[in-house]
């Protein structure tokens, strides 16, 4: 049972309840144009050379005062014979206002001016973004000066109108909905593994492969694809191991944990510096890869345009390094 609250002593009041806060955002405004009328003509201390700066009419300046007086219900200007004078109201106000005017005046300057340095927001697959992108941002700041990059890592799905960012990159079959859409390089799956694993030659028997466990991403591309074209019909692995994320996979691999098939894009890192050794040659195109994605009426924003520019010719340069690339012998 709930505990009542006494009733108040004799002889004693309640205390009135405080008003309700307004919040800032139920707090009702006049509109915009209504002081910048009130600014140019107290600026002026004339309504007439107000309406010509504003391009409008003088009584529409007159209008528009009178608003904003009905709408504060205070007088803010006081109509003499020889023009007009603030009152002490509208002296308090006026300072507020033109101040306010130029904060926006200055903020709008900022974002039209083309010498301004530009934020450019990616927003990249975990594995793509810090296996392949990261590395290589300080490149493309380099080139472009005035972009600054900030780059997020996420699976989560693209909502350009809901999301603050400026270029997304996905995983998939470039059936995105309302969005560009762009496929970066043509891919092919390669498998890859710790050079400690095997010896360097070029082909690979069931009963090498028997020993050791899969590597897999969940929702992969099928793998089997490389099996039969290597002449390897059945499932020759000894056990499967599943990841959420292609860096933890392609991580084990190369701590000798397993054998994975993954991306020229996510494995040319770890090839180049020895971590991974190519089990094979022999490559399977797929249908999937990584997306170029941004809101359809922003591709062709600069530095949209600029960093979709460079993303493809960095990416077109890593597969073609990475067709040269050979296994490593072991110990490479």
């Amino acid at each position: 049972m709930e505990h009542q609250k006494p009733p108040p002593a004799r002889g004693k009041t309640r205390p009135s309840p405080s008003p309700p806060r307004v919040s800032q955002r139920n707090r009702r405004l006049p509109p915009l144009n209504l002081f910048r009328a009130f600014e140019a003509a107290a600026r002026h201390s004339s309504f007439t050379i107000a309406a010509e700066e504003l391009l409008v009419t003088q009584s529409a300046i007159s209008q528009q005062i009178r608003q904003l007086e009905e709408f504060l219900d205070v007088r803010l200007f006081r109509r003499l014979p020889r023009g007009l004078e603030l009152t002490r109201e509208g002296t308090a106000l006026c300072a507020t206002v033109s101040e306010a005017l130029n904060m926006m005046a200055r903020a709008c300057s900022k974002l039209s001016d083309p010498s301004a340095p530009a934020v450019l927001c990616v927003n990249a697959a975990p594995a793509f973004a810090s296996s392949w992108l990261a590395p290589r941002l300080k490149g493309f700041m380099e080139q472009n000066p005035n972009i600054k990059v900030t780059l997020l890592a996420s699976s989560d799905p693209v909502a350009f109108n809901r999301q603050d960012i400026d270029v997304a990159i996905r995983w998939g079959k470039g059936t995105w909905e309302n969005m560009h859409a762009e496929k970066i390089v043509d891919e092919a799956l390669i498998p890859v593994c710790s050079p400690s694993l095997f010896k360097d030659h070029q082909s690979i028997s069931h009963g090498e492969l028997a020993g050791h466990t899969l590597l897999q991403v969940l929702n992969q591309p099928d793998w089997t694809a490389w099996l039969e074209k290597s002449g390897l019909i059945r499932k020759p692995f000894r056990d499967t191991l599943y990841f959420s994320d292609a860096n933890l996979m392609i991580a084990a691999a190369a701590q000798g944990q397993g054998i994975c098939f993954t991306t020229l894009l996510l494995a040319h890192g770890d090839l180049v510096s020895g971590r991974l050794a190519r089990l094979s040659d022999i490559e399977v195109e797929t249908e999937e890869g990584y997306y170029f994605l941004c809101s359809s009426d922003m591709v062709h924003k600069s530095k949209i345009a600029a960093f979709r520019e460079w993303l493809m010719t960095e990416a077109a340069q890593t597969v073609e390094e990475g067709h040269r690339l050979t296994r490593s012998p072991p110990g490479a």
